[in-house]
C-alpha cells in the first residue's frame, strides 16, 4: 500500500511551485511517481533563471530565520546560500531534503545547483508556511505567531 500523496502549492511572484511527495519518498513510492518527480524537478530546474532574473532568491538573503526556533537543517542550507551568495557547489547542506531529493540533486554524480536552489527556496517556503521555520523579528511569520 502506498503512502497517500501530498501536494503543496506556491505562488511566487507569478510562479506555481508544487511539490510533490509521498511520506517524504520513503520505501514505499512507486516508479511512476519516480518518473514524475523526475518530470517535476527538470521543470523547476528550467525556471531557474527567469527566477533569479525577477529576484525569488532574494527572499533568502533578506529574511532572516529565527536560529533558536527553526529547522536546523534548512537554517544550516539558508546560511550556506547566503555566505557563498547563491552560488552553490557539490559540498551544499543537503540535510533539509529527502533523500529522493538528495539523489535527483544528485543525479549521476552531477551535482545539479539549479535545482538545489529552487528546492531551497521551496522548502523555504513550506517551512514558513508549515510553522518548522520562523522569521526573525517577525510578528505574522516568528515564533510567536499564532
Amino acid at each position: 500500500m502506498t503512502e497517500p500523496t501530498i501536494v503543496t502549492k506556491h505562488f511566487t511572484k507569478g510562479y506555481l511551485m508544487t511539490t510533490k511527495q509521498s511520506n517524504q519518498y520513503g520505501d514505499t513510492h512507486q516508479p511512476c511517481d519516480d518518473i514524475e518527480y523526475a518530470l517535476f524537478c527538470h521543470a523547476l530546474e528550467a525556471q531557474y533563471q527567469q527566477a533569479k532574473e525577477e529576484g525569488l532568491f532574494e527572499v533568502l538573503s533578506v529574511l532572516e530565520l529565527d536560529t533558536e526556533h527553526s529547522d536546523k537543517h534548512l537554517v544550516q542550507a539558508v546560511d550556506y546560500f547566503n555566505e557563498k551568495e547563491g552560488v552553490v557547489e557539490k559540498g551544499a547542506p543537503m540535510d533539509f531534503l529527502t533523500e529522493y531529493e538528495k539523489s535527483i540533486v544528485n543525479q549521476e554524480g552531477t551535482f545539479r545547483a539549479e535545482l538545489y536552489c529552487m528546492l531551497l527556496s521551496i522548502k523555504f517556503s513550506e517551512a514558513i508556511e508549515n510553522k518548522s521555520a520562523f522569521i526573525q523579528h517577525s510578528f505574522k511569520y516568528g515564533v510567536y505567531s499564532e
